[in-house]
């Protein structure tokens, strides 16, 4: 299976400024304080585009860490201005540098980002930097604190200031495009509690079913055209390709998916694994100006979802899908 797995893989607002007290941490894995604070941050203003590596640099300074803003862009962007932040080298170039380790998943909860603030960790998100009504530019932030009885979080925003208050309705309902992705940097000695606090998405695969179900749900209920956009992202990468045309196709119907990256790539990637190759190279190129960025750095195809789609359709010959 490890050598299947390899093969596939080869193959494949208004800002609000407040004084919060010191930072307050959870006692157990049940209790959270009423508000919490992850303690000193530095504020960091972004340089064009560089709102990601910005971010990393803000969370880093909670380590005590003085990173260079340029430095972290060169290595986590690139050199080409156009180009975005994955998470995918944060963690590689945090434990080069200075010993730490980076995690990113989808499908976070307000919940999750809470509890990462009240155990220390400063969380990072993608999610629209203002209203997408007012402008539709995917943006990276790093929370600090949040405070239930005012119901916002404080985050640390590369483009809009300290300390800026968001609402908990207003946070999660503008993650949502972006598939409800989360970042964190922690230690090597805390790797154990931070597993503890994301729970069950630590695992990749059980974290792809769960945003699947959760997705699929929300945009029955909801039906707009956000939620199906989402909900075709999680389809894609569950490995339900067919779901996933359907869903983006509904998306896009319903309202504009200007700004919201992973359209794309996804929805010509999920046409291609459906072999509808014609419709996908058409549906790429009339995606192509919705968030421009070089054919250098376009995506590839998620060959772990792939992967997953395999093992579903052969099932029955007795291939299982197992994680190390």
């Amino acid at each position: 299976m490890r050598a299947l797995r390899a093969l596939f893989a080869v193959l494949l607002a208004a800002t609000l400024l407040v004084a919060v007290g010191p930072a307050a941490r959870a006692d157990d894995a049940n209790t959270l304080p009423a508000k919490a604070d992850v303690g000193p941050m530095r504020h960091l203003w972004q340089s064009l585009n560089n709102c990601g590596p910005a971010s990393v640099v803000m969370a880093l300074s909670t380590f005590g860490i003085d990173a260079d803003q340029e430095e972290a862009r060169l290595a986590l962007r690139g050199s080409d201005v156009r180009r975005g932040m994955g998470p995918g080298p944060v963690d590689p170039w945090v434990n080069r540098l200075y010993g730490l380790h980076a995690v990113s998943r989808m499908n976070g909860t307000i919940d999750l980002i809470k509890r990462f603030v009240a155990s220390g960790y400063a969380p990072m998100v993608t999610q629209w930097m203002q209203d997408p009504s007012i402008s539709r530019i995917a943006h990276w932030r790093t929370v600090r604190g949040y405070d239930d009885e005012l119901g916002v979080f404080f985050v640390n925003d590369p483009m809009l200031g300290a300390n800026v208050a968001l609402s908990y309705d207003w946070f999660e309902a503008n993650w949502q495009p972006f598939s409800y992705r989360w970042m964190v940097i922690y230690q090597p000695s805390a790797a154990a509690q931070v597993q503890q606090i994301v729970g069950p998405d630590w695992s990749e695969t059980a974290m792809r079913d769960r945003f699947y179900a959760r997705a699929k749900a929300d945009a029955q209920v909801q039906d707009t055209s956000s939620a199906w956009l989402t909900y075709g992202e999680a389809a894609y990468q569950d490995g339900w390709f067919a779901e996933a045309v359907a869903a983006f196709e509904r998306g896009m119907q319903l309202g504009s998916a200007t700004g919201v990256f992973t359209v794309r790539s996804s929805y010509p990637l999920a046409l291609r694994a459906l072999g509808r190759q014609n419709d996908s190279a058409s549906a790429a190129a009339r995606l192509a100006n919705l968030t421009a960025t070089p054919a250098a750095v376009a995506q590839s195809p998620d060959s772990y979802a792939l992967f997953i789609a395999y093992v579903r359709a052969h099932q029955n010959d007795g291939v299982a899908l197992t994680e190390n």
